[in-house]
């Protein structure tokens, strides 16, 4: 198989390559993003395209499919500027080539994932819902494909704080789910029980996400690290210091390896990693850990989104509790200020660097040791639910 591997990651096709070496090359690529084995699947997916480009007006489904495919790997490695594109395109053409609905509907998963994970929350639920319509209205779709929808949909209002409807969604899915299925329902529920501060329930769903994880994905699976991070938040919150340390780090190695160091679910493990740090004293580590991930996070969305601010806000924080307040208020007030100017006045993020902001005027007129926050850091939903598909 490694022999076979080399030869075909080293073999250049041909304008006109047979159908069989395009699909052959597409199915191994496949295998290989089921893996999570980005890096091995993308330079075949290209070459399949490649393939099925060189084959005409024939080949169009095949190629649209082949443009998805890349698409959603590129998107699952967080390269969203150029998943974008090859998404969209691959969307008008199986429309306009009739494909099958469930061909359409990863199309339309797939783009709610990218707008999703690019904090473009309203667009990403119109995608979700239409790919849910398109599901309801057939019959001969399995049932994984058809819980696909709701489970993004679910993962939408876990991010806009709607709870309720969250839950609902997801409780549907646990019905008959096993699999990939239910590692992404138990883990939004999970999710739930964090945002509601019920860390022993969150806990429980997290262990059962990690049941089914062990069973259903390859080791190494990003979304086994995103069961990891919801454990870690869990122990965390009930003082299980040991186990919620050890977790987060599983959860950001699992994340590193699979999916690059500069992903921003990484940046976000790096920034609960650092959140806990603070809370136990440990701020060299913590400052290390926020410049990390608010570097990613620069990198990947911009310096003025809201997840690179918040980072920085939670930097000037750390500064704060080192006694630099210089650099903390300088920090501080211009984060604060870029969140105010972009978030409603109630988003807990604003709220947050509000009071961090409040503690540092008050560690400035106090005497001796500043006081400590309470606990901080993303409690929020991550962008792992159904990841691969």
């Amino acid at each position: 198989m490694i022999a076979f591997l080399g030869f075909m990651l080293g073999t250049a096709l041909a304008p006109g390559a047979a159908p069989e070496t395009a699909r052959e090359l597409s199915d191994r690529a496949e295998q290989l993003y089921t893996q999570a084995r980005y890096a091995e699947a993308e330079p075949l997916f290209r070459q399949a395209l490649e393939a099925w480009d060189g084959l005409g007006p024939e080949a169009a489904q095949d190629r649209a499919i082949e443009r998805r495919n890349l698409g959603a790997l590129l998107r699952a490695t967080g390269r969203y500027q150029e998943a974008e594109p090859l998404l969209a395109e691959s969307l008008r053409e199986l429309e306009a080539t009739r494909a099958e609905p469930m061909q359409v509907e990863r199309a339309l998963f797939n783009l709610a994932a990218l707008y999703r994970a690019e904090g473009d929350l309203s667009k990403a639920e119109s995608f979700a819902l239409r790919a849910g319509g398109l599901v309801e209205k057939r019959a001969d779709i399995p049932d994984p494909e058809r819980q696909g929808p709701p489970l993004m949909l679910a993962s939408i209002y876990l991010e806009e704080r709607r709870f309720t409807d969250a839950e609902a969604l997801l409780n549907s899915a646990l019905k008959a789910a096993d699999g990939a299925i239910a590692v992404a329902a138990y883990d939004g529920l999970a999710t739930v029980e964090i945002a509601r501060d019920n860390f022993a329930q969150a806990e429980a769903f997290a262990q059962q996400a990690l049941y089914f994880a062990r069973l259903a994905l390859p080791a190494g699976h990003p979304a086994m690290a995103a069961t990891w991070n919801n454990l870690a938040q869990a122990c965390r919150f009930q003082g299980k210091y040991m186990e919620a340390e050890k977790d987060y780090r599983l959860a950001i190695g699992v994340w590193e390896d699979s999916l690059g160091p500069s992903h921003p679910h990484v940046a976000e493990g790096l920034m609960n990693l650092a959140a806990f740090y603070h809370e136990r004293g440990r701020e060299a580590g913590a400052e290390d850990l926020y410049d990390r991930a608010a570097g990613i996070l620069d990198r990947t969305f911009g310096k003025n989104d809201p997840r690179t601010l918040a980072a920085r806000n939670e930097l000037a924080e750390v500064l704060r509790a080192e006694r630099r307040y210089t650099e903390s208020e300088k920090l501080g007030r211009a984060t604060l200020a870029a969140l105010e100017k972009a978030l409603r006045p109630d988003d807990p993020r604003v709220l947050r660097a509000r009071s961090n902001y409040a503690r540092l005027q008050a560690s400035k007129t106090m005497v001796g040791r500043a006081p400590r926050s309470g606990p901080g850091g993303h409690r929020g939903p991550l962008a792992g639910l159904f990841a691969n598909r």
